[in-house]
């Protein structure tokens, strides 16, 4: 059975909704007013009395919202036990193959990404605490339909096709991609045992669960023989990736590809707006994800070509289909290459 959704005590929630009511002011009115200050200039920016304000607010307001008293984290110890025990369910289930001697990069647990105590594989629960604050109050990458909307974005595969999800966290993107897919067989693929053990068991749950399947390992070293899928996919996973790290990634797909295979990324790229490219960079800073930076600087279709790939393209995606520039929103972009 799937772990239900963390019921926090009273405090708790009415702290969470404070944190999720302050980002929606922090994401609002006070980027609207910081943008106006801004008026499209990063001097100005860097001038406005508002922005100290907003950089306070993204930093703390992402901070708290897993620590301190009343954070996700903490407030899970009560339900430890319950939560585990429902986690390890999946080591039964056909769908799940774990690798307990498999050694994580360095990277993977050198940094606490978006303030995450110890990241997604640092504790038994952490899929717990990512689904609670990807999708939970104040979350800014768990809107409706997203990941839906980006596999309906992909176009027409075989009937039968095979989908490797790469970094596929508690199974989304994996979900979206065999609902969106009837036919297709789907592989998601993490280093996160705990939320890999909660893509299965939520897959187990699923009219489309019989078609999908999870393996613990590295994005760069997949367990699968070449020309094996149709479609290699991620989404948010290579900003979380230093250089070479995205280098083997790329290298890992055009291998797995057959020659008119493709290999499509959902993931963020500094916009060439000044302001916009500014509040990119300060965000990478301020919620602890410093691989935005250095795959900003990293020339992506290059690197794609670089392994092999011929059809290359880099373009905006939209995320909701709602009017753009009166909320702070990441700079969505669709990485595609086809082999």
């Amino acid at each position: 059975m799937t772990p239900a959704p963390v019921t926090l005590d009273p405090q708790a929630q009415a702290f969470q909704r404070f944190i999720g009511a302050s980002r929606k002011l922090w994401a609002g009115p006070l980027y609207r007013r910081l943008r106006d200050e801004a008026a499209g200039s990063v001097e100005r920016l860097e001038a406005s009395a508002t922005y100290p304000f907003f950089a306070w607010m993204e930093f703390h307001l992402q901070r708290m919202k897993y620590s301190g008293r009343w954070g996700v984290v903490p407030s899970l110890e009560a339900s430890r036990p319950e939560l585990e025990a429902a986690l390890n369910a999946a080591d039964q289930l056909p769908s799940l193959t774990l690798d307990p001697e498999l050694e994580a990069p360095d990277y993977y647990g050198e940094i606490d990404f978006h303030h995450h105590p110890g990241g997604v594989g640092g504790d038994a629960l952490a899929a717990v605490v990512y689904r609670e604050t990807a999708g939970g109050a104040g979350g800014v990458v768990g809107k409706p339909g997203l990941h839906d909307r980006f596999a309906r974005s992909i176009g027409s595969l075989p009937a039968q096709a095979r989908i490797l999800d790469l970094g596929c966290g508690y199974g989304r993107a994996a979900a979206a991609f065999a609902k969106t897919n009837p036919e297709a067989e789907v592989t998601g693929l993490d280093l996160s045992a705990s939320c890999l053990k909660l893509a299965a068991l939520t897959a187990a749950q699923a009219e489309e669960g019989d078609r999908l399947h999870f393996i613990q390992a590295d994005a760069g070293d997949a367990p699968l023989p070449d020309a094996s899928v149709d479609l290699v996919t991620s989404t948010m996973l290579l900003h979380e990736m230093p250089p070479d790290a995205i280098r083997a990634v790329f290298a890992e797909s055009f291998r797995l590809l057959p020659p008119g295979g493709i290999a499509v990324h959902l993931d963020f790229l500094p916009p060439k707006d000044p302001f916009l490219r500014a509040l990119y960079f300060g965000h990478s800073e301020r919620n602890q994800e410093p691989f935005m930076t250095t795959m900003a600087a990293m020339d992506i279709e290059a690197e794609l070509r670089a392994v092999g790939f011929k059809s290359v393209s880099i373009s905006d995606f939209d995320e909701d289909g709602e009017p753009k520039g009166e909320s702070w929103r990441f700079p969505w972009t669709v990485i595609r290459a086809e082999k």
